[in-house]
């Protein structure tokens, strides 16, 4: 006997747990209702990415001539302005140092000629001649000079070096590529979408990006530009990313697998218990004044435990949910409360002195 009331007490925590539960007039058996809620539809896109390093170039040098000078060491860091190469620049340096006495010769000429300028010892003509040359002399040293500036090549930014196939002493021309250098502390992923999803992303949104020999690590970019026209060939356009990759974990040429979820329209979610299927489809059972009725539904997506159908539902109308084997079209339900099911009398219990 005393089993009964701890029974009942478990029977009681049960019920107490349901939302709602009604009783169908033919049959005692409990049947369980869930409200109508307001779901929305969330379509997830994928793509593949690769990655490109913010800034990227090639170096070539700027002249040809011998390598006698290379500070390229592929995987480290230059900061602006550092010589990578220099070539053999003997001829330059005294190209440049013949200019420069020219322009001298050339200057104190003319400081001669103006200086007996008022006395009319030279004609303008004269004079307009010897402007002309200190002219021709100061653009001859400023040639010079970048001529010697072209013998060495510097990084242009800083960045990381490549590899490099140079070696000291080599003839190298302006078409013999050096090495590359790459800014990646923020890399670029640009990525392709089908043409219907032009409109749902727009630049400051954020996507999920994932290595894929990493697939355990993604990471998060921000879109930075979108392209302004779809591919009439692919039917697809172009999304670029922005990366911060300060820590220097990727590297340019990386591929990501890139997912984001879209907010679509709203629908009415149920349990995806309380959705029934039938030779004409989908269909719910709706319990309104106490009365069941079929209500014929289509499906739109399935979230976890949760669908999303469309049909003559409204927010906060009651769907059975477990148990809707037992409903007919018109059956009578009546609606109880759980709580008033817990109506069993307080038992008082003395405890037994413990034996001598």
């Amino acid at each position: 006997m005393n089993a009964i009331p701890r029974i009942f007490g478990r029977l009681t925590v049960c019920l107490m747990m349901l939302p709602a539960v009604a009783w169908a007039q033919s049959d005692a058996a409990p049947v369980r209702l869930s409200a109508v809620e307001a779901g929305q539809q969330r379509d997830r896109i994928e793509a593949v990415g690769e990655a490109r390093a913010a800034r990227s170039v090639t170096l070539y040098p700027e002249s040809t001539g011998i390598v006698t000078r290379l500070n390229v060491a592929a995987g480290e860091r230059v900061e602006a302005g550092e010589t990578l190469v220099e070539l053999e620049s003997a001829q330059a340096r005294n190209a440049l140092q013949r200019a420069s006495a020219e322009l001298r010769d050339a200057r104190n000429r003319l400081e001669r000629y103006e200086s007996g300028k008022g006395a009319g010892t030279f004609s303008p003509t004269t004079l307009e001649n010897v402007r002309r040359e200190v002219e021709i002399a100061r653009l001859t040293r400023e040639q010079a000079q970048l001529d010697l500036a072209d013998r060495s090549r510097q990084a242009p930014f800083a960045g990381h070096l490549g590899l490099t196939d140079l070696e000291v002493g080599q003839r190298v021309d302006p078409d013999t590529p050096i090495t590359t250098l790459d800014d990646r502390q923020t890399l670029r992923v640009r990525f392709r979408l089908a043409g219907h999803y032009h409109g749902q992303l727009a630049v400051g949104d954020r996507i999920t990006l994932t290595v894929w020999a990493r697939p355990e690590s993604p990471v998060s970019a921000t879109i930075q530009a979108i392209d302004s026209r779809i591919d009439r060939d692919t039917g697809t356009f172009q999304l670029e990313a922005r990366l911060d990759n300060r820590d220097d974990r990727f590297r340019p040429g990386m591929r990501f697998r890139i997912t984001r979820e879209l907010a679509g329209p709203r629908h009415a979610s149920i349990p995806a218990t309380a959705l029934q299927w039938g030779d004409n489809g989908a269909y719910v059972w709706r319990v309104e004044a106490g009365t069941a009725e079929r209500v014929n539904v289509t499906l739109v997506a399935r979230q976890a435990d949760q669908v999303l159908v469309d049909g003559p539902l409204e927010i906060g109308d009651d769907v059975v949910s477990e148990g809707a084997q037992r409903m007919r079209p018109g059956i009578e339900v009546r609606i109880i409360d759980p709580a008033t099911l817990d109506d069993y009398p307080r038992i008082d219990a003395v405890r037994d002195a413990p034996a001598q």
